[in-house]
């Protein structure tokens, strides 16, 4: 009801013509979202259960006692929301908490799950200004350049304790008769104080990227109309980091990047198919990764690299525009 008239007031008695449908568009958007906003604000400040007596335990066991209540406005998809919620403080601790912002997945943070999952996908595909901005185009939500960066940082970095900690070993079914590892290494643009003092392919020897080191698992037992193998639909899986790889025999422990390898290919059941494939270009980190840890796994140099140490040794022995080369 709130939303019709709404957008009622919003339209008017104009005539069609006279429309400028996409401002319909955007301003209906808006005053839908607006009243949605508002009745889950009223919904949510209405209902004092997270009040739970005088006193609740803080997250480390000591007791906190209620403080009364606190004020906070959250960044949802829906636009601004203020909410009320009962707050404990400890004396042990020196801090305070809310148990309703735990309830909601929005404890320590100004984001509600929901904004916080679209700030994730902006902040890894684009820079942290373009994501502002398609935030605010696209969704409606403002959360500014920093916000966009700072939860990006907050998210890679519960990200990567999740990846080095959860490994889990999936059903033998769920596991395909051949699984592949592809493992590489590419350069990525780096701010300036990232790369201060290190060495690269600059004129002057200085670096502009780093290198990140990359692992991808897959199979493939579908094949295509002309009987190709393809890669099976979601059965790709990645992990990358820019971490060290390269190690050496009087090594006692694998690189940093050979461990995460190990972590995926659990988590994939590499180990336990009938056959495994390993493709990489001619690095020979690579192949020491896959000698030492997947020894009877198949070595595949993948196709353009070969052609490219082939054409090395043609131009070498024959001249770069002989025919026998060609």
């Amino acid at each position: 009801m709130e939303i019709r008239d709404e957008i009622r007031t919003l339209l008017g008695d104009k005539a069609a013509e006279c429309w400028d449908f996409e401002a319909i568009e955007t301003a209906a958007r808006g005053a839908a979202l607006r009243v949605a906003a508002a009745v889950i604000e009223r919904q949510l400040n209405a209902d004092q259960s997270d009040y739970a007596g005088p006193q609740q335990p803080c997250p480390w066991g000591h007791p906190a006692r209620c403080a009364g209540g606190r004020a906070k406005t959250f960044t949802s998809v829906l636009g601004p929301l203020q909410l009320e919620r009962a707050y404990y403080h400890c004396g042990s601790c020196g801090g305070g908490f809310c148990p309703r912002d735990q309830a909601l997945g929005m404890a320590g943070s100004c984001l509600s799950p929901g904004a916080l999952r679209m700030v994730g996908l902006v902040g890894a595909m684009v820079s942290f200004e373009e994501g502002n901005t398609l935030l605010c185009g696209l969704a409606g939500v403002e959360v500014g350049c920093k916000q966009v960066e700072r939860s990006a940082k907050e998210l890679g970095e519960a990200s990567d304790r999740d990846e080095r900690h959860h490994v889990a070993l999936p059903e033998r079914e769920q596991i395909a008769p051949t699984m592949y590892l592809g493992v590489d290494g590419t350069g990525i643009p780096m701010r300036p104080e990232e790369v201060e003092h290190r060495a690269g392919k600059q004129p002057d020897g200085s670096a502009k990227t780093r290198e990140v080191k990359l692992c991808v698992v897959w199979s493939a037992e579908g094949r295509d109309a002309d009987g190709k193998p393809v890669r099976d639909h979601g059965s790709v899986s990645y992990s990358a980091a820019i971490e060290s790889a390269p190690s050496t025999d009087a090594d006692f422990t694998a690189s940093e990047f050979a461990q995460r390898v190990l972590r995926e290919t659990e988590r994939r059941g590499f180990m336990h198919a009938k056959r495994r494939c390993i493709l990489g270009d001619g690095a020979g980190w690579i192949w020491k990764t896959a000698t030492d840890f997947f020894p009877d796994a198949i070595q595949i140099l993948d196709r353009f690299h070969a052609k490219e140490h082939l054409s090395t040794v043609a131009t070498e022995i024959w001249g770069t525009n002989s025919e026998l080369a060609t």
